[in-house]
């Protein structure tokens, strides 16, 4: 089931829906502005880690949650359009790159840290093909909604993972390489899932 059709989720939109969105349409604030302003929030990610978890956590949050209201503007309210979806996406893409960036800076104290960043490089290398190879099935007319680490589970993941370094400091370095190494074997097999999908559609 995709995350956004899941009871919480609807939950989280409705309460969007009806307290946030509108006054936000009453300022006539455009998507794509909140689709900058969750970039910046993004960006803010690893100087937040690097202060402390619990602002790198709140920082991802505002990011989601700005990420969350430019889409729901577009579709909602008849404001959605080839550019802003393209733009929307692209952004998506760097917002992912400077919250894993804000995981690595953790790991800066740790004597592993070659072992870390391979592992760091490695989960943005699966996190942009999992958008690519969809990407590129719509291109080919092809059906590619499969895999669970599609980009709103990715987003609750790291929030969920930055709360447990919150809640747990006494072993923030076993949450830390846990949390790092299922995302990058949830990533990887979700962009493996996503090609036997579309090459069992191409027979």
């Amino acid at each position: 089931m995709h995350i956004r059709n899941s009871c919480p989720a609807r939950a989280y939109y409705r309460i969007l829906e009806k307290f946030i969105l509108p006054g936000l349409m009453r300022h006539s604030i455009a998507p794509n502005h909140f689709t900058f302003v969750g970039l910046v929030l993004a960006i803010f990610v690893p100087f937040g880690f690097y202060v402390h978890p619990v602002l790198g956590f709140i920082f991802i949050i505002l990011s989601g949650i700005a990420d969350s209201i430019d889409g729901m503007m577009a579709r909602n309210h008849g404001m959605d359009t080839n550019f802003g979806s393209f733009l929307d996406s692209s952004i998506d893409r760097i917002s992912d790159f400077f919250y894993l960036f804000g995981f690595w800076t953790l790991f800066w104290n740790y004597e592993r840290i070659i072992l870390a960043s391979s592992l760091v490089f490695l989960s943005f290398l699966f996190t942009a093909m999992i958008s690519y190879v969809k990407a590129k099935a719509k291109e080919l007319s092809y059906k590619c909604e499969v895999g669970i680490m599609e980009r709103g589970f990715r987003t609750v993941y790291l929030i969920i993972w930055a709360l447990l370094l919150c809640i747990f400091p006494s072993i923030k370095e076993n949450i830390l390489w846990m949390g790092l190494i299922i995302y990058c074997i949830m990533t990887m097999l979700t962009v493996t899932q996503r090609i036997i999908y579309i090459k069992c559609q191409s027979k």
